[in-house]
């Protein structure tokens, strides 16, 4: 009966042979279904098979993304070849399944089949992906037990996980100690600290590639445009993509595609919009680009008309798009079109929008940041899937603006459950018991970061000027300008209180007196670096600066005032959307 409706489907008139089944085989390795019907098909023939046929039948199954039915056929094997460990370990790696994937290769371990140069390449990748670092210690131990060590892709593997877990310092080793750094190592590496947020060390290391002599490809630069949108540094960025051209790189749609992300993350829309306009073919990337930078940019409009531009000509929108879409309505409170474009993702058949997480996110932070905290609440216990850190995070944030301590506790207990070790949590429940004044219970908190040895991160600002970055610190007197900022700072206070300025202690988030809470605010990294640009950039160039934290009410305050009187632009970066100050105004419209 099954022969028969295998037969059937795959329209076989006659009984399958060897040389059938892998002539099938062969035509049908791109499709799922049909795989499964020869793998019964061989199942109910009686014929005895050669195991190469099923180790081509599990490999296309594995590249097809059907791993749990490869898995089946792997189980049936006797003592499959290291080949077959090696693939369905890729095979689980690719497909999210990094602790099947680990798991494998302990069995495999336990069993005596001794692993080789493929097999640990995607173990490694597994093994970053897991939230402790157990497995991967342990498999670099074996990497150096088999003797491959200097495996250059193992060792592009290993340098990749030491960067995720935070170990910059092996992870620098492991570079350096290599026996050849060719193009892919260094691209790994650039990469990797590009993808953990090191920007300044993914941008030195960029330069010692040229110092070395190794000419950088499309992938180089793409790592290297991104580096400079995360660390503010337009001019650099620009300078490396011309260098580019000159030397002779053909730029594609993908570096084409980062040097707008650049440009939107160094707040020069104008520049980003020109280039966007003058590109030869968009895709959807192209476009999404534009819409999620418009957005944080503060410039919703643009956003939400561009996005009705794309529906009419450009490509079909994705999840990506949608995202976008949604950072600008939380960016400008718009709260019934978010509604409607949520709902429109949800409702529909095209299972590529379907909300993620991401997007259950944002709606909480519409909603929340509009001060409609118990609708967000309620938003939060219907989702479909399990709320995480992102989500029960943009609740939390929303709670400390609008200071509900109610639904603020019940958020940061969810967090401290799904993630213990974040710092920003804590300091976003601190202070809004320091808006509340609940002093007792900001010093519990403060109590519990110390006793789980949680440090909060250090705040800095930086500007880039004359393609080099400068870096200030809180209370900062390292620079060699720091007396020329100093004194520029007092002119500045000088002027703006003569105009209405008034500082707003309520930003400190400590029980100390009224005239140290004002010195505090006097140092914040973000007015040094102000100072540093007024000095310094040019009069007709936008002053930029980029933050590691959110900025707080006095210094956004504070920048409204000297981009009055300084008659400059102003943009400023913080760590959830851009600030652009001009004549007194910021684009935000005070709502962030």
């Amino acid at each position: 009966m099954m022969l028969a409706k295998c037969r059937r489907k795959l329209s076989l008139p006659f009984p399958p042979t060897k040389q059938t089944l892998a002539t099938l085989l062969k035509a049908c390795s791109s499709q799922p279904h049909q795989l499964t019907q020869i793998h019964a098909l061989v199942l109910t023939s009686g014929l005895s098979v050669k195991n190469s046929l099923i180790t081509q039948l599990l490999a296309n199954l594995v590249i097809l993304g059907d791993v749990q039915y490869a898995r089946k056929l792997f189980d049936e094997m006797h003592k499959p070849r290291v080949f077959l460990w090696n693939t369905l370990i890729r095979g689980y790696a690719k497909n999210d399944m990094p602790m099947e994937s680990v798991s494998l290769y302990g069995r495999m371990s336990s069993l005596g089949v001794r692993p080789d140069g493929f097999t640990f390449p995607f173990v490694v990748k597994a093994s970053a992906e897991l939230p402790d670092s157990w497995a991967a210690l342990t498999i670099h131990a074996h990497v150096v037990k088999y003797g491959l060590e200097y495996n250059a892709m193992v060792r592009n593997e290993l340098m990749i996980m030491y960067m995720k877990f935070g170990d910059v310092g092996l992870a620098d080793y492991l570079f350096e100690t290599m026996i050849e750094r060719d193009l892919v190592a260094w691209n790994s590496f650039i990469a990797a600290c590009v993808q953990m947020g090191y920007a300044s060390k993914a941008l030195a290391l960029f330069h010692q590639m040229g110092l070395a002599r190794i000419k950088p490809d499309a992938v180089t630069i793409v790592s290297a445009l991104s580096a400079c949108g995360q660390f503010g540094c337009l001019n650099i960025g620009n300078k490396i993509y011309d260098s580019a051209l000159y030397d002779g790189m053909e730029s594609n749609i993908i570096v084409e595609n980062a040097r707008l992300d650049m440009c939107m993350k160094c707040g020069s829309t104008r520049m980003a919009r020109t280039l966007f306009d003058e590109m030869r073919l968009r895709n959807v990337v192209s476009w999404s680009t534009m819409i999620l930078g418009y957005a944080v940019n503060g410039k919703s409009e643009e956003a939400l008309a561009l996005f009705s531009r794309m529906q009419n000509e450009g490509p079909k929108p994705n999840y990506v798009t949608y995202l976008g879409v949604l950072f600008a309505c939380s960016h400008a409170g718009l709260v019934s079109q978010g509604r409607a474009y949520f709902s429109y993702i949800v409702d529909s058949n095209d299972q590529n929008l379907w909300p993620r997480r991401e997007h259950y996110s944002c709606m909480v932070d519409i909603l929340g940041r509009s001060g409609h905290i118990e609708e967000a609440y309620r938003f939060i216990m219907g989702m479909p899937i399990e709320p995480d850190a992102g989500v029960w995070g943009a609740l939390l944030g929303a709670c400390a603006i609008h200071k509900n301590v109610k639904v603020g506790q019940v958020a940061a207990d969810k967090l401290f459950e799904l993630a213990a070790d974040i710092a920003s949590y804590h300091v976003l429940l601190s202070n809004m018991y320091a808006s509340a004044g609940r002093w007792d219970s900001v010093e519990k908190v403060r109590l519990r970061m110390r006793k789980k040895c949680i440090k909060k991160v250090a705040a800095y600002s930086s500007i880039e000027l004359n393609s080099e970055v400068h870096v200030f610190y809180t209370g900062d007197n390292s620079h060699p300008q720091s007396s020329s900022i100093y004194q520029k700072l007092e002119d500045l206070y000088m002027q703006i209180r003569s105009l209405g300025y008034i500082s707003e202690v309520g930003s400190v988030h400590h029980d100390v007196e009224m005239e140290e809470k004002e010195a505090m605010l006097r140092v914040h990294s973000e007015k040094l670096a102000a100072a540093f640009g007024l000095i310094n950039v040019e009069p007709e160039s936008p002053i930029r600066i980029i933050k590691n934290l959110r900025t707080c009410d006095d210094c956004h305050n504070f920048f409204k005032f000297i981009s009055r009187i300084s008659m400059r632009e102003i943009i400023m970066r913080d760590k959830s959307r851009f600030h652009h100050f001009r004549n007194g105004t910021c684009s935000c419209k005070d709502f962030w």
